[in-house]
Parts: C-alpha cells; structure tokens; sequence
C-alpha cells in the first residue's frame, strides 16, 4: 500500500507541555532510551471502552422496529445526527459526525470478539489477548515484537493489550477524585428504580466535573478524565513518539439511566478524540485510532431504563488514515428471529479481523506473521478499512 510518509515534528514545549512530558518519562521506567517508531511512522491508537459500550445507541439503525425494542434509552429521534445512510449517529457525537462526512471516520457494527460470555473482566481479558488460550501476553505487545521499537499505555496501569516480551511504559494523570467512577456507576445501577435517589447522584457528579491539567493533574467527571487521558495519548506518541498506544476509559456499563450516563460519556468521549487529533497535529493523516468495548448490550432495553451484558458491539475507527464515511462489515438486523440468543445484536463481525487487517494494512505486518503470532486462529483481516 503506497502512503506518503511527511518529515516526523518535534512537538513543542509550553510550560504545561514540558510539566507533562517530565511527569510522564518518570513513569516510563520500561522504555529503554529514546522514544523511537515501532517498525513505522504510522500511528496506531488503541482506547478501551470498559464495561460494554451500547453500541446500538451510538450507531443508531434508522428501523421502526429499534423504537419498539429500547425508543426509551434511545435519544429523541429528531435530535439524532443523520450519517446519509441507514443509521444516524448520537446526538453528543457532532465532532464524530464531522469526521465521518470528512471521511476520517468509519464503523463496524455488529462486531464482538471470539468471547461469547458475559463477564466484564473475562471479556476485557480477552479483547486485550485475543487468544484463546489463558495467556498474559497482550495482541498488541506480539504486534510490537515483530515490528521493533516500543509501545506506551494510557491508564492507572499497563494495558494487558501491552503485556509481554516487547518494551512498553505506562503514564497515568493524577486523578483526585475521592470516590472512583466505577463505584458511582454502580451507585447510579443501584439507585436507578428510585427517581430522588438518582436523579441526587446526578447532580452531585455534574457539580464534581472541576477540571485542573497542570502538570498532568487532573480533578473531575469524564469530561476531564476522558480528555487528559486522549491528550496524553497525542502528546506522548507524537513525532518521534512510539507508533503504538493503549488509553482505557472506564465508565460504559448502563444496566440502568442509561440515557443521562451516556449523553455524559460520549460527549467527553467526542472531546477526548478532539483532544487527541489536536495533540497529534501532522500526525494525524497518518493515523488510525481503533475504538472497542469488551462487549455489545442487549437489543431491548431493561426495566430500569439502561441495557444489559449483550454481545455484538460497535468498533470505531478514526483517523487520516481511515477509509471513512462509510460503516464496514455486515449488518445482521434486529428483527424476529435475527437476534443472538433471542437478546443480543448477533456478531456478524469478528473483531480479530478488524484488528488484523489494521495492522496489516495499516502498519505493515506480515500476513503470514499475523496469521502465525499475532493473531494465530483469527479469522481472515477485514478488507478495505485503511485508506489507500
């Protein structure tokens, strides 16, 4: 595949970017020298949505039918952003729409990977590892060690996407928030039957969004968390930066006021790949950012207003190097008699298969060293999703 390959830049330092960037090399005690290219200049963006993102409210299908199963954690129809297609998009999403008319954007619906349970950590587990037999070494640490160099991890800790023989580091923000994010989502599960104790969390989460970046610190919501942690991505991987890089967003498990949390989340979400395009700068043409939940929901909405644990999810792409505008894969419908196990969107689509054609096509890999290490017993690589 021919890409033009521009001159790498030298970020420049402003007291902020410099307060940053030395936090960040303290915590990279697993990177050996410089930061260098992993076997090529083109950049790979790995972020894990954690706790199972509902796709089928992002990626809306235009049906009657989709109004019946869930229209009451769905946004109003009116305010949905049209994609020209036969789905409209989230209305928190208009950066991503204006990305997709560029096509600088692109989807795969219906797309799970080989896991067909319903745990969070098996699930993540196997996203991360893509292998069917228990291992700790991460689908793209193999990745790395075939294409030299190093890879960086955006989270509280390693990415099991990054584990391995292949050298990587990690950079966290500090975070003060006093309670986790995780333990107010399962507050808002609990609290969801009962409207004065929901809607109370609620309010007291949109008054915690208080956001403080200097030096790496950050205080608040999502919104805050989201952008600080894409912007490290950005920052850290730009230049002469590592190729590849893994952000963790935890927050996506809706059991129940599925409608307020994810208005929430795909807004900060909308502003973090924002954030990470800026940071990117000239590297973005060059760029894929492969966006992926350990699982689907379920096609019809619960009884307290959110989805359960499904299977088939949405996979995103962004980036200048994306084939966008368009959604790829196969669509398997969500009327009687096409749905998983009578609950689930069916996974038409294996997320192996988008993971490998990116790195072939994307960063270079082999096909046969793909098929052999990386990624051995995955289905075939999804064609087309790279921009030629």
């Amino acid at each position: 595949m021919n890409q033009t390959v521009s001159k790498p830049r030298t970020p420049a330092l402003s007291r902020r970017r410099f307060l940053t960037a030395a936090g960040s090399a303290l915590a990279l005690t697993q990177v050996h020298g410089a930061f260098a290219f992993v076997g090529s200049p083109n950049k790979l963006v790995f972020v894990i949505l954690r706790g199972g993102m509902d796709g089928l409210s992002v990626l809306i299908p235009n049906t009657p039918i989709i109004e019946d199963l869930r229209g009451n954690i769905l946004p109003a129809p009116n305010a949905r952003l049209d994609l020209g297609a036969d789905f409209s998009l989230h209305p928190s999403l208009a950066g991503w729409a204006e990305l997709y008319h560029n096509r600088q954007l692109a989807f795969v619906h219906a797309c799970a990977s080989a896991y067909r349970e319903r745990s969070h950590f098996d699930g993540q587990d196997f996203l991360e590892t893509l292998a069917q037999a228990p291992t700790r070494d991460g689908w793209l640490n193999r990745a790395i060690g075939l294409l030299g160099g190093q890879g960086i991890g955006i989270g509280p800790s390693l990415p099991l996407a990054l584990s391995g023989r292949a050298p990587t580091g990690n950079w966290s923000p500090q975070v003060f928030d006093s309670v986790s994010e995780h333990l107010l989502d399962r507050l808002a599960n609990l609290y969801g039957p009962d409207p004065l104790l929901s809607q109370t969390l609620a309010d007291a989460r949109a008054l915690s969004e208080v956001v403080d970046v200097e030096g790496g610190r950050v205080r608040g919501g999502p919104d805050a968390q989201y952008r600080a942690s894409m912007a490290a991505a950005g920052r850290l991987m730009a230049g002469n930066g590592p190729s590849v890089g893994v952000v963790s967003l935890d927050g996506w498990d809706t059991h129940a006021n599925q409608v307020g949390v994810l208005t929430s989340r795909l807004a900060a979400l909308d502003g973090g790949l924002a954030a990470l395009r800026s940071e990117l700068d000239s590297d973005w043409p060059r760029t894929v950012v492969l966006i992926a939940s350990e699982f689907g929901r379920t096609v019809r909405a619960n009884g307290t207003q959110g989805s359960d644990h499904g299977t088939g999810g949405l996979v995103i792409l962004a980036g200048g190097a994306v084939n966008g505008g368009q959604i790829h894969g196969e669509w398997p419908g969500i009327g009687p008699g096409q749905l998983h196990e009578d609950r689930d969107l069916a996974p038409a689509n294996a997320f192996e298969s988008v993971a490998k054609g990116v790195l072939r096509d994307h960063l270079g890999l082999d096909p046969d060293d793909l098929d052999r290490i990386v990624l051995p017993n995955a289905a075939p690589a999804l064609n087309g999703l790279i921009r030629a």
